[in-house]
Formats: C-alpha cells, sequence, structure tokens
C-alpha cells in the first residue's frame, strides 16, 4: 500500500493505493478519517464517512476489479473550500453503466427484489454527495463528498 500526505499546499489531499483484495478496504477507511478529524470533521460525521467508504471500496475490489489481486484500487482525498472529495477508482474489469435501476429500499426487504445492491442505498444516505462520475483514464471512479457545514 502506498500512501501520499500532502498538507503544504492551501487544499491539502492524500493519495492511497491498494491490491484489490478484502481487508486493504479497512487500512483506507482508517487513513482517510484520520484526514478527515485532521481538517476538524465531528466524530459522527468521521463513523458516516468510514462506512461509505468501507462500501465504495468493497465495491470496487468486487466488481470493478473483479477480485484480481494484482489490480489496484486508487483513493483520491481532497479538502477544497467547504468539502472533503474522497475519489474511490478502480481499473473497470466491469465498468458501471448506470443502466440498471435499483429497486427501493421496501422492496428489498420485504423480499420482492434481490438485496444486492443496497450498498449504492446505504452510501448515499450517509454522506452529502455520491455517485459515478467519469474517470480520467481508465475505469470506475465513485465520488464521496462530505460537507463541513451541511446544506
Amino acid at each position: 500500500m502506498t500512501t501520499t500526505l500532502q498538507i503544504a499546499t492551501s487544499y491539502p489531499f492524500i493519495e492511497l493505493s491498494f491490491p484489490s483484495e478484502l481487508g486493504y478496504e479497512k487500512i483506507a477507511r482508517d487513513a482517510v478519517a484520520a484526514f478527515a478529524r485532521r481538517l476538524g470533521c465531528d466524530r459522527e460525521r468521521v463513523e458516516d464517512l468510514k462506512t461509505a467508504l468501507g462500501e465504495a471500496c468493497i465495491n470496487a475490489i468486487e466488481h470493478g476489479n473483479a477480485r484480481a489481486p494484482g489490480l489496484r484500487v486508487d483513493i483520491r482525498c481532497t479538502c477544497a473550500d467547504d468539502r472533503l472529495t474522497v475519489d474511490v477508482c478502480d481499473s473497470g474489469m466491469k465498468l458501471y453503466t448506470g443502466d440498471s435501476p435499483t429497486a427501493g429500499i421496501d422492496l428489498k426487504l420485504r423480499g420482492l427484489a434481490p438485496r444486492r445492491g443496497m450498498g449504492l442505498m446505504m452510501i448515499a444516505q450517509l454522506v452529502d454527495e455520491a455517485g459515478f462520475t467519469q474517470s480520467d483514464d481508465r475505469g470506475n471512479r465513485f465520488r464521496l463528498v462530505l460537507y463541513f457545514h451541511r446544506p
């Protein structure tokens, strides 16, 4: 796992890169949580971010990288203005196309829809913004945004 910590600029950031193996998401989660605390995020928001990031990393490992240990998951956390932005990037072995509608939680809990896919709904409830964005070079990029002062 490689880590870069940059605090000297006006917009601090960290970058992480780890193998596509379950368990490494815990290290990433803890590093990002420490960064968020350093920026002044309160405990509850940090815990929500840790949960959301853990789920996003697991999705990148299992789906985006198809659990191929030779592939990597890259994370970039940037503090700018009023928000912390966390990008989770994978190699795109399975690209997210956004064309598969997700059933509502009520249908899933009643057994009327598959329980898979609940992670994205959970993530959306834990952070201020979440979703796939255009990747600059390859694969999928899932972005989490946490505002320092909720809108």
